[in-house]
């Protein structure tokens, strides 16, 4: 079979059978997960970002393969969700930039686009590591190149990529010592390998339809077994006091679209107003209690398009009512589970954010800020201490672009912080930098206590560099620690773990194992107290009885006397109990 061409049409069915094939494997690549703790979210993050980028590609008219490929890069942009789904993104605007407006590419230019991807996704990355997703992807993409220097067409390039992308793959538990403990391989490079794999099928089989997963031949099976447990991700669900009711979308198309003028004209309308676009086609995004009176405003400067209009408080019931107690076994005082987010996908539904905002008001403070935060409890503490919003999201509920743009874009200031409170978070947050007038701050908090410590010195009424230069000493004093359980068997620093043990986490580091989530937390802070320490505070979680947790408190005191001591209601899922040392 010989393909001359890609045209855009092609993509599009690519960009299908990527999704799809994706989307029923996610849990293979979520479970390899280095560290065994349930946040090992890898592939749905990466699955959703690809939710996004086929919503939009699915819009476009016609076979051009540039606007297959830009809207792909839009979508994916906008729906990002943690570091590999933020790692797509960037593969996708860097090959629409290397399809530099064409109609069809050659097998030359296709190679060309997939070096433009790569690079583009390294310059995303401030610290690239090498055995992740971006050295599968660099590896497939040079077999690409030299396969087409070669004399090799279309699907010859595509299948030495994937075929290198998979040797490469299996070598990353060499090039980290990380994944050759855990015995795991990428889980972003497992994840870029079975996009490819579904794209190439779809490249070969035209027929091949949206949700159909792709045959695979038996050496492109994974060659070991991977055991997956009937693990749900754990997702906050938050009944909300809505002050706006009605969830409005929609596209607006014309000629000499002001984006500005929208967003000033709508300002009034409610919150989470979101306007992006270019001169020819804005999207609309806002929270109202007037959708006609929205509707009518811009209607007045162009065609509307694909209007939805949703009734959050409906939403947020149906929601709340429809959660399941979940696999948690007795005795053990697992987190409850609830739907995996990702099972909205094959509708390609768009999710409304959850986040919680005051009104909107005229710009009075200097400085806003916007915390990713998990948990009522947290959430209410996030604002006692001035967060201006907070954006639903930690472990596994990594915020998207569009979540966090939208809460900047309500914020009543010019000057916005954002604290991400979770390494996954930070690149994702870094993009809503590029996505707004306003000045966008990222200080990289990759923990709860630490997104506290940076709080307790923000100031709204300073400038936000030096709230930023203040907020990043304060969270670089703090020492966190996290008890949560094991969702599988593993071995971590010469450490034998096995599927349910409670573990303790120090600064991101695996450092106590035992049976009891009290017994852990205090072996915790027994390793994290020192002399210098000062402060101890205990957030307990969902699943968590106060009693315990004073109890817990209780025992700190008595083996840490002089230290003063904090407890506090959390609510976090997953994680029975967050620890703070200052």
């Amino acid at each position: 079979m010989q393909i001359e061409s890609l045209d855009g049409e092609a993509l599009r069915r690519m960009i299908r059978a990527a999704t799809a094939w994706l989307g029923q494997n996610k849990e293979a690549v979520n479970a390899l997960n280095v560290f065994p703790v349930p946040d090992g979210d890898t592939g749905t993050n990466m699955y959703l970002t690809l939710v996004a980028a086929l919503r939009e590609v699915e819009k476009v008219k016609g076979n051009s393969v540039a606007r297959v490929a830009e809207a792909a890069a839009q979508g994916s942009l906008m729906g990002a969700r943690g570091n590999s789904g933020v790692i797509v993104s960037q593969f996708f605007r860097g090959f629409a930039q290397g399809v530099n407006g064409r109609d069809r590419l050659s097998a030359g230019e296709l190679a060309k686009a997939c070096q433009a991807a790569v690079q583009r996704a390294y310059r995303a990355v401030m610290k690239p590591t090498e055995g992740t997703i971006l050295t599968v992807a660099r590896e497939g993409a040079k077999a690409a190149w030299e396969t087409y220097r070669q004399g090799g067409g279309i699907l010859d390039i595509c299948r030495a990529g994937l075929a290198q992308a998979r040797r490469t793959l299996a070598m990353t538990p060499q090039m980290l010592p990380v994944l050759r403990e855990a015995r795991v391989v990428d889980a972003g490079g497992k994840g870029l390998v079975i996009g490819i794999e579904a794209a190439i099928r779809a490249l070969e089989d035209p027929s091949l339809a949206w949700g159909q997963a792709p045959a695979l031949s038996a050496e492109e099976e994974e060659p070991e077994a991977i055991a997956v447990g009937a693990r749900r991700l754990s997702a906050e669900s938050t009944q909300e006091s809505l002050r706006f009711r009605y969830c409005t979308e929609f596209l607006l198309r014309g000629e000499n679209l002001s984006v500005d003028e929208i967003k000033e004209g709508l300002l009034a309308e409610g919150d989470s107003l979101l306007v992006v676009g270019d001169p020819m086609v804005v999207r609309v995004h806002i929270h109202t209690n007037h959708p006609g009176r929205v509707l009518e405003f811009c209607g007045e400067r162009g065609e509307l398009l694909e209007i939805k209009i949703n009734n959050m408080a409906e939403q947020n019931r149906e929601l709340t009512q429809g959660e399941g107690s979940g696999g948690a076994e007795q005795g053990k005082n697992r987190p409850a589970a609830s739907e995996d987010p990702s099972s909205v996908g094959a509708s390609l539904g768009s999710q409304t954010p959850v986040f919680s905002l005051p009104s909107v008001q005229p710009l009075e403070k200097k400085t806003a800020a916007v915390a990713v935060v998990a948990g009522d409890g947290l959430k209410d503490i996030f604002c006692s201490l001035g967060a201006t919003s907070t954006v639903a999201g930690g472990q596994t509920m990594n915020p998207s672009t569009e979540e966090l743009l939208a809460a900047v874009e309500a914020c009543p200031s010019a000057q916005v912080i954002i604290l991400p409170n979770n390494s996954n978070v930070i690149l994702t947050a870094r993009q809503v930098t590029e996505l707004t007038s306003k000045k966008v701050y990222v200080v990289p908090t990759k923990t709860v206590p630490q997104g506290i410590a940076a709080l307790l010195v923000f100031n709204p009424e300073k400038d936000a560099v030096e709230n930023v230069a203040a907020m990043e000493r304060a969270f670089s004093q703090v020492k966190t620690g996290e008890v949560t359980y094991a969702v599988r068997n593993s071995r971590i620093n010469g450490v034998e773990i096995q599927e349910m043990d409670i573990i303790g986490l120090y600064d991101g580091e695996i450092k106590a194992v035992g049976k009891s989530p009290e017994e852990v937390a205090l072996a915790l802070v027994d390793q994290m107290v020192d002399e210098g320490t000062e402060v101890i505070t205990v957030y307990y979680g969902q699943e968590v009885e106060e009693s315990r947790g004073r109890s817990l408190a209780e025992e700190i005191r008595a083996r840490h006397g002089g230290h003063e001591v904090e407890v506090h209601y959390g609510g976090q899922p997953l994680y029975y109990y967050l620890l703070s040392v200052e």
